[in-house]
C-alpha cells in the first residue's frame, strides 16, 4: 500500500467532459490514441471512455488522509466488486453452505483477498501508465497471440453473460410467475435500462451500482439475522482453514465464481474516469495518492461483496445443519444441492413468504447489475485490444444474442439443467481467468511499463505468482477427470481431449514466459 504525498490546498470536486482540458498540468487519463510504436513511453496518453462520457477531477495532491478525496476517487471499485456477487457466486454460496457448513467461509475470505491484490494490480497499471490492460495486450502481444486471448476473455465474458440472464429470469420467475425462458427475453431488454444510465455520467451509473449493492446487503442480512447462525462455528469456519473430504468439487468452485477475467480488463479501464494531476513536477506524488485511495476504495468494496457471499453460505449452512435438532430451519433433503430456484423455496420454508421475496429481489439485483458491468468489460476489451469500436448498445446486443440461444433452449426444454449450466460456467470463467491474470502479472511487474517507483516488489511479484501458479493447478485438477473421461470413448475422442488440454497448457505457458520488457 503507497501513501499520498505532495502538497497543495485542497479543491472542490468538479465534473467536466471527458477530454476537455488536454493541458499538461491537469491531463486526464482520458485522451487521444497514440501514434507512436514505441511501446516503452509508460505514460502515453491513450485512454479513451468514450460511453461514459464525464470524468470527476479529484483535485491537487493532499498531505493527510481526506475522507472527501477518497469519496471522490469511490465509483470503480464498486462497479468491479459487482463481479463478485453475480448469480453465478450465489449458486456456488449456496452450494458450499449446504455441503461444507461453515467450514469454508475461511476459503471465501481468502479468495476475496487474492481477488484484492490482483484487482489492485489492475488498477494501478490504469493510473500509472493511462492506458487500460486491454490496450497494453494490444501492444505487447502479436496477432496470433492477441486474437485468440481475446477470443477466450470474450467466451468468458458469453458465459457470465449466460448466468445473468438465468439469475434474472428465475427473480422474475420467483416474483411474478414468469416462465424462464420469457423472463431470459426480459432480461436482455431490462439490460438495455441499465446501460441507457450511462448517458447521465460516470458518477450516477456508480451509484446505481452502490445502491444495488446496497439492496442485496439488506436483503441477505436480513436473511442471516432471521437464521439467527452460530457465531461460534461462524468464526471457527472464518479462522480455520479446512476443506471436507466431500467439499472439494465446492471449494474450486469459489475461485472460478469468485475472480472473474473480465474483471481485470473493466477495472483497469474504470479508474480512467478520474482525472488527476500529470505535470511532471506532481505526476509521481499524484499517481501515488490515486493508487493509495483506489486501494482502499476496492478494499471496502470487496469487503461488501465478501460479507453478501458469506451472508449466503452461512443462511444455507443453518438450512443444511447436520444438527437437524439445533438448526432453527428445520429438516430438509440433501440428497442432492439445491438450485437457485429450490433455494427460494428452502427459504420459504424457513421464513416464510419473506423469504423467497428478499432472494428474489436480491437475484434480480445482481443480474442485472452484473450485465452493465459485464458489457461494459467487453467494450473495453474489444476496443482496446482489437481497436473495434462498437456503441454500448450494439455491443450487449451482440452478446445477448450469442448467449440467448443456449440460455433459452435449457429454459424451454430443461429447466432443471440451468444449475448444472451455471456450474459448468463458473468451471469456464476459471479456467480463463489465467489469460487476464498472466498479463496482468507481467505488466506490474514491469519496471519499463510502470517506472521503477510503481513496479511491484519481488516479495508481491511472487505472492502474484504464487496465486497464478496454483489456479493454474486448480484448472489441471478440474480438467483431467473431463480429459480422461473423452479419452476413453474412442480415439477420435482421446485425441481431441489431449489436444485440447496441450494447447491450454502450451497457451498459457506461452503467456508467462513472453518477454514483457
Amino acid at each position: 500500500m503507497v501513501s499520498s504525498s505532495g502538497s497543495s490546498s485542497p479543491s472542490k470536486p468538479v465534473v467536466t467532459e471527458a477530454c476537455a482540458d488536454r493541458s499538461e498540468e491537469a491531463a486526464p487519463l482520458l485522451g487521444e490514441p497514440a501514434t507512436t510504436t514505441n511501446y516503452g513511453l509508460a505514460i502515453e496518453r491513450e485512454f479513451e471512455v468514450h460511453d461514459i462520457g464525464i470524468s470527476v477531477d479529484v483535485g491537487d495532491c493532499e498531505d493527510m488522509f481526506s475522507f472527501r478525496k477518497l469519496l471522490r476517487f469511490a465509483g470503480p471499485g464498486f462497479a468491479m466488486s459487482i463481479a463478485y456477487v453475480d448469480p453465478g457466486n450465489i449458486c456456488s454460496d449456496l452450494h458450499c453452505g449446504a455441503v461444507a457448513g461453515y467450514k469454508l467461509i475461511w476459503l471465501l475470505f481468502l479468495t476475496h483477498a487474492i481477488g484484492l491484490y490482483i484487482q489492485t494490480l489492475s488498477a494501478r497499471i490504469g493510473i500509472v501508465t493511462g492506458k487500460n490492460l486491454a490496450q497494453h495486450c494490444r501492444q505487447k502481444y502479436s496477432r496470433g497471440i492477441r486474437i485468440p486471448l481475446w477470443l477466450i476473455c470474450e467466451l468468458a465474458i458469453i458465459g457470465s453473460d449466460i448466468q445473468e440472464a438465468i439469475g434474472t429470469a428465475i427473480a422474475l420467475y420467483l416474483l411474478f410467475g414468469i416462465e424462464i425462458w420469457v423472463g431470459i427475453l426480459i432480461a436482455a431488454l431490462l439490460s438495455y435500462v441499465i446501460l441507457g444510465i450511462q448517458r447521465f455520467g460516470a458518477r450516477k451509473v456508480e451509484a446505481l451500482f452502490v445502491a444495488m449493492i446496497a439492496v442485496m446487503c439488506a436483503c441477505f442480512g436480513v436473511e442471516v439475522l432471521m437464521a439467527k447462525p452460530d457465531v461460534a462455528k461462524i468464526i471457527d469456519g472464518l479462522l480455520v482453514p479446512r476443506i471436507p473430504a466431500n467439499a472439494t468439487v465446492q471449494a474450486v468452485g469459489i475461485v472460478g465464481a469468485v475472480i472473474m477475467p473480465h474483471n481485470l480488463f473493466l477495472h483497469s479501464a474504470l479508474v480512467g474516469t478520474r482525472r488527476i494531476k500529470r505535470g511532471e513536477d506532481v505526476r509521481k506524488a499524484s499517481i501515488r495518492e490515486a493508487n493509495f485511495y483506489t486501494t482502499i476504495e476496492s478494499a471496502v468494496a470487496l469487503l461488501f461483496s465478501f460479507i453478501i457471499n458469506a451472508t449466503i453460505l452461512i443462511v444455507f449452512a443453518d438450512i443444511y445443519s447436520m444438527d437437524r435438532g439445533n438448526s432453527a430451519i428445520g429438516t430438509v433433503v440433501e440428497e442432492h444441492l439445491p438450485g437457485l430456484i429450490e433455494a427460494a423455496e428452502l427459504l420459504r420454508g424457513a421464513f416464510g413468504n419473506i423469504g423467497p421475496l428478499l432472494w428474489a429481489i436480491s437475484l434480480l439485483s445482481s443480474g442485472q447489475s452484473s450485465t452493465a458491468t459485464g458489457t461494459m468489460a467487453g467494450q473495453y476489451l474489444m476496443e482496446g485490444m482489437m481497436r473495434m469500436r462498437v456503441s454500448p448498445w450494439l455491443r450487449l446486443f451482440i452478446s445477448r444474442s450469442i448467449s440467448l440461444v443456449p440460455t433459452i433452449l435449457i429454459g424451454v426444454l430443461a429447466t432443471s439443467y440451468l444449475d448444472q449450466l451455471d456450474e459448468w460456467l463458473n468451471v469456464l470463467q476459471s479456467l480463463a481467468l489465467p489469460f487476464a491474470l498472466i498479463p496482468t502479472l507481467k505488466l506490474a511487474q514491469s519496471h519499463v511499463i510502470m517506472t521503477s517507483d510503481f513496479a511491484t516488489s519481488k516479495y508481491w511479484r511472487a505472492f502474484g505468482w504464487a496465486t497464478a501458479a496454483a489456479i493454474i493447478a486448480l484448472n489441471v485438477y478440474l480438467l483431467l477427470p473431463l480429459v480422461f473421461m473423452l479419452a476413453a470413448r474412442g480415439i477420435l475422442s482421446a485425441c481431441f481431449a489431449y489436444a485440447s488440454f496441450g494447447l491450454y497448457l502450451f497457451f498459457v505457458g506461452v503467456l508467462a514466459l513472453d518477454s514483457t520488457d
